[in-house]
């Protein structure tokens, strides 16, 4: 057969990839018996050690291996011959590349070689596509260049390697390449600077009190006739939102940082479990307040222990269903309106509601009697103490843990929310505010008290006409360009005013002027009725104290340029907290019903 030289290297021996797994040591073999098998099918002209995932040495783990070596094999045996020495190894990565092997394989070993930068002959030598030889006969052709007075002689090592035959010029090319790629990821590195959280934070903090007091300098400058002034001030507004942009952007990581741990919680837990599953991840590129990012590890461990060990099924029965032996579980973010929302889905056997609610009036979560949506069925595996476990384990069963994972996300200004189907899987979706400081916002007042909410999810606002205020006192809705947008009275909703629509509260709402903003959140609207639009703002979140601690609804509160005080609205919150005030009014006028009919059959 004829060999085409532009596709195959020229080489007369074998080249051995082989990196351990990191249970090699557990499962019996040693790598002293591997080199004698090898040894035993012909000559082992050169090994290369490389250590792996190294770590530092009170982190290793004196069980688990790390080794891996780059062998050089003069061999006349066949290639399954020689794999079939590795044959018994689990979890090892093995590359055989026989004599005149192909271009693309070596250009993977190129691609594998750790990011150190090395010389050209160096990263050759590594993947076996030169010997040392063939190395320093062209370093001795170089000095013979330079002696004769070739200056640009020793820039040539890989011109001269092609000329002589020695490496084929793609080959060279790719390794050429590899340095260029550590080069630039070096010089990367240099670019960025190690700064102390604690110094960031402070920062942060500095350019909110510069936000507030710049809202303070555009409300003065408003009421003074200065041309130069207000042009300075508007310059330096300008310059103050770069520098706001600028320095949220430093607290800003990849979340992937955090999802990548998941791996290995995956591995060892269904290993444990004697289950088959795999993590795959979507959007490990979205960014994240830092501080965030630190406390939403937790929750998302529990959450995706929860997946394991309750969602998914084991091997055989998931076969017996119809369902792939290896159970799958997703971890997906992605940017929306302000937010950040992560998803934990697996394809289980999902939650059995009839179960739920067994449980939740077992524990007495559950009044009997008490009607439930399925939502809200749902939602009790929130309840503190609640677990469906049949054993305890290390993993579940103790009834701790999801109550808290929805505190610990709900202090992060975040909801979680449940949904699942019986016999496909769970999808738990996590909403979290990109950022803990300093939002875009847009201030409303109701009744002289101002509010602000969040600009990102501000879809657009108008002013509500008679009918149109007339139509939302019967049915709390307005059809909105051939669209049904449901609404909610800010006013009577913060007043907590449950006696509805009297004749005389009725005829107030008509007389006054009714704004709308109409909400986008999680791809639906919802239509809030306000006062008085008054217009964007930039708005330093704070927390809203002990005080205050389990208010929900609202986010924190901001100083605005005027020196009040203005509450933030956590929209995601308010919106459930409507939800469940709705359902408890109607499962009220429900039950008044009920009772009513009683009475006239009793008299």
């Amino acid at each position: 057969m004829e060999i085409d030289d532009k596709e195959h290297t020229a080489t007369e021996h074998y080249h051995i990839s082989l990196r351990l797994g990191i249970d090699t040591f557990r499962q019996g073999f040693d790598p002293a018996t591997l080199f004698r098998q090898i040894a035993d099918l012909g000559k082992i002209k050169e090994t290369i050690f490389i250590p792996q995932n190294l770590l530092l040495m009170d982190e290793l783990d004196p069980e688990s291996c790390y080794l891996g070596w780059e062998i050089t094999l003069l061999s006349h045996e066949k290639k399954e011959v020689i794999s079939e020495i590795f044959q018994f190894l689990d979890a090892c990565q093995l590359t055989i590349l026989p004599p005149q092997s192909h271009f693309s394989e070596y250009q993977n070993l190129i691609e594998q070689l750790p990011d150190e930068e090395m010389a050209l002959g160096q990263i050759l030598l590594q993947t076996s596509s030169l010997t040392h030889n063939e190395l320093q006969m062209v370093l001795n052709q170089q000095q013979d260049n330079t002696d004769v007075g070739d200056s640009a002689a020793k820039h040539l090592t890989g011109e001269l390697l092609v000329e002589n035959q020695m490496v084929q010029k793609e080959v060279v090319e790719e390794a050429l390449n590899k340095q260029n790629k550590v080069r630039e990821k070096k010089q990367n590195a240099l670019n960025f600077v190690k700064v102390d959280s604690a110094k960031l934070d402070k920062l942060i903090n500095l350019v909110g009190e510069l936000v507030i007091n710049g809202a303070k300098l555009n409300q003065i400058t408003g009421h003074i006739a200065d041309d130069e002034l207000a042009e300075t001030t508007e310059g330096m507004t300008m310059a103050l939102e770069d520098l706001r942009e600028n320095a949220l952007g430093l607290r800003m990581v990849p979340i992937g940082t955090t999802f990548n741990r998941f791996h290995r919680v995956i591995r060892d837990t269904s290993k444990d479990l004697e289950k088959e599953i795999k993590l795959e991840i979507y959007g490990a590129e979205t960014e994240l307040d830092k501080t965030v990012i630190e406390k939403i590890g937790d929750p998302l461990m529990h959450l995706i222990r929860n997946s394991i060990d309750h969602g998914i099924e084991m091997p055989d029965e998931r076969q017996r269903l119809g369902k792939p032996r290896e159970g799958r579980v997703t971890l997906q973010a992605r940017h929306e309106a302000g937010y950040i929302t992560i998803q934990i889905i697996d394809d289980g056997k999902g939650l059995d509601a009839d179960v739920l609610l067994a449980k939740g009036l077992e524990k007495g979560i559950v009044k009997e009697n008490e009607k439930l949506s399925r939502q809200e069925i749902l939602n009790l595996i929130f309840s503190a103490g609640f677990s469906t476990a049949q054993e305890i384990s290390n993993i579940s069963g103790r009834g701790v843990g999801m109550d808290v994972v929805r505190r610990n996300i709900e202090v992060l200004r975040g909801n979680v929310t449940i949904d699942s189907e019986l016999g496909q899987g769970t999808t738990i979706t996590i909403q979290l505010p990109l950022t803990l400081a300093i939002i875009d916002g847009f201030h409303v007042s109701i009744d002289s008290e101002s509010y602000i909410f969040p600009l990102d999810m501000v879809h657009e606002c108008l002013t509500l006409t008679a009918e149109q205020i007339e139509e939302t006192s019967v049915h709390n809705y307005i059809t909105l360009r051939e669209e049904v947008l449901p609404i909610v009275h800010l006013k009577e909703y913060f007043a907590a005013d449950n006696t509805h629509f009297n004749e005389a509260y009725m005829n107030h709402r008509i007389r006054e002027r009714h704004n709308i903003v109409v909400i986008e959140f999680s791809n639906k609207k919802i239509g809030l009725i306000v006062n008085e639009l008054l217009g964007e703002v930039q708005a330093v979140i704070k927390p809203l104290g002990r005080v205050f601690k389990g208010l929900s609804g609202f986010a924190g509160f901001t100083i605005l340029g005027s020196g009040l005080v203005a509450l933030v609205l956590d929209i995601p919150g308010l919106i459930q907290q409507v939800i469940g005030s709705e359902h408890d009014y109607f499962e009220s006028l429900t039950q008044k019903s009920i009772c009513s009919g009683v009475n006239q059959v009793v008299h």
